[in-house]
């Protein structure tokens, strides 16, 4: 019997959905991602990075990123090159990208930063208002443009203080990568934080692949099916999914399994599969799937992500990606079909929408968007999203269910403490006037103290040395009519007077 409700519903839906006349849709308001990566080649990539790590990662990036969005790719040293041509992304644009992964080396002289930013914000003055934005900057070290530590203070300053911040007032963020202890985190931080951007840390070159992923959940934000227990629901509206699997063994055997048990492998060829592996990752794309559960036998897998893509998706404006603490904020949502936004009640009222908030305590806040907000005319939920106290990373997961068909798209925030003082100082802090006045008879009453003392070392030594002297004119002779100085006599007479 539920099975059969089940259909009855997904009937209503579907047909609900391909009759929904122009009149029930509106335009997506959302924007495209444009990409623009910028990765270090530096020399001291050599020990930072010795597998050269560096490609895979990339190569992750240039498989997933979504046709229509833009991206490019530059490596930089002491200069700065082109490796991608920055563009709208198609099929021509992948298998360019695949070849130039192999020119990633190590043969950069110097680390100029400053340069890279540069080079990535080439058309600054005329940017297409259609796209939104990202920078991703992956690095070992620090800031190096010249053999003078002056300089290259100066250039940091110039950066952080002048480039940085009208990149953030533009709403282009830098999702700055450290893969070394070596690299200037306090510097990247701040870099990221100027501009609403995520900083990131590698631990080891191993993590690459994975944080890759989340910068390309940041800044080409994409709707998944949830996975549990490496099982996934398949729905009508999906026209092809991307399974991607990190594994710790490079030997393991793979497989996908359809909602009828037919099984495919790597090794095998079948219509509509199209299986990639390198070193670090497996990605499974299947075109026109059998909707119904699907199961991926992966083992010793770490990550399992499935991605759709499907006529009716999820779709969101996300929130900065660097906020101060305690903000309030609001975050927009919107499902779409065919790429505009569903305003239809009938059709938005059959769906569950949620969003929940994990804060980087672990604790979670679950908000039922359905119940809590009426059905926006124009088809955009405008959620308020409570501000966040803890500093720290924040992960958002917005979902939309309906019995088989199920969304999630995840968004991540870092929440900045406030500062209690500047970073940077010229002057100390001005005290008070009670302050200074304390301050002042603290000092008066130590100097007369001081005083005091002096004038009482003084007397007691002048005291020691007059008995000293006393002491030393008693002991020249060894009687009391001794005389007291010698060569000098007197006779009876004169000692009688």
């Amino acid at each position: 019997m539920n099975s059969w409700n089940h259909f009855l519903s997904a009937l209503c839906l579907f047909a609900l959905l391909a009759g929904t006349a122009l009149a029930d849709v509106s335009e997506s308001p959302g924007l495209k991602p444009d990409l623009r990566l910028l990765i270090d080649i530096s020399g001291s990539m050599k020990q930072s990075d010795p597998e050269n790590l560096r490609a895979p990662a990339l190569d992750l990036i240039v498989r997933l990123l979504p046709e229509g969005s833009r991206a490019g790719v530059w490596i930089f040293g002491e200069e700065v090159e082109l490796l991608v041509e920055h563009r709208i992304i198609d099929d021509a644009w992948r298998a360019a990208a695949q070849s130039a992964i192999a020119d990633i080396n190590n043969s950069g002289q110097r680390t100029n930063i400053p340069a890279a930013i540069k080079a990535v914000t080439y058309d600054l003055g005329g940017m297409d208002g259609s796209y939104r934005t990202s920078i991703v900057l992956l690095t070992d070290g620090k800031v190096d443009v010249s053999d003078s530590p002056m300089a290259n203070a100066t250039a940091v300053r110039t950066l952080l203080t002048e480039a940085a911040p009208e990149l953030g007032a533009m709403g282009i963020p830098v999702h700055t990568i450290a893969l070394s202890e070596e690299a200037d985190w306090g510097f990247l931080q701040s870099l990221a934080e100027q501009t609403n951007g995520l900083a990131e840390k590698a631990e080891s070159p191993g993590e690459l692949t994975e944080i890759f992923l989340r910068s390309l959940e940041m800044v080409a934000p994409t709707a998944r099916v949830p996975v549990a227990d490496n099982g996934f629901q398949i729905d009508s509206s999906v026209k092809s999914f991307a399974a991607l699997v990190f594994c710790d063994d490079e030997q393991a055997v793979l497989a996908l399994v359809d909602p009828s048990g037919r099984r495919y492998q790597a090794d095998t060829s079948d219509v509509g599969v199209e299986w990639f592996r390198n070193r670090k990752f497996a990605l499974v794309t299947v075109t026109e799937p059998a909707q119904g559960l699907w199961h991926l036998s992966a083992p010793g897998s770490t990550t399992t992500r499935v991605i759709v893509i499907s006529d009716l998706r999820l779709e969101v404006d996300p929130l900065p990606n660097s906020l101060p603490a305690g903000r309030q904020t609001e975050l927009g949502l919107r499902l779409l079909n065919h790429g505009a936004a569903l305003t239809n009640p009938e059709i938005l009222t059959l769906f569950q929408i949620s969003v929940e908030i994990t804060g980087p305590d672990g604790s979670v806040q679950f908000i039922d968007v359905s119940s809590a907000y009426a059905v926006p005319a124009n088809g955009e939920y405008r959620i308020t999203i409570p501000p966040f106290d803890l500093p720290g990373r924040y992960e958002l997961m917005a979902r939309v269910q309906r019995d088989t068909l199920q969304r999630e798209l995840p968004m991540y925030v870092e929440v900045i403490a406030p500062e209690v003082q500047s970073k940077i100082s010229t002057r100390g802090e001005q005290l008070p006037v009670d302050n200074l006045e304390s301050i002042a008879l603290k000092v008066g009453v130590a100097l007369f103290i001081a005083t005091i003392a002096l004038l009482w070392f003084l007397r007691r030594r002048r005291k020691r040395r007059m008995d000293l002297w006393r002491r030393r004119s008693l002991n020249n002779g060894s009687a009391d009519d001794a005389p007291l100085f010698s060569g000098f006599t007197a006779n009876s007479d004169e000692r009688a007077d």
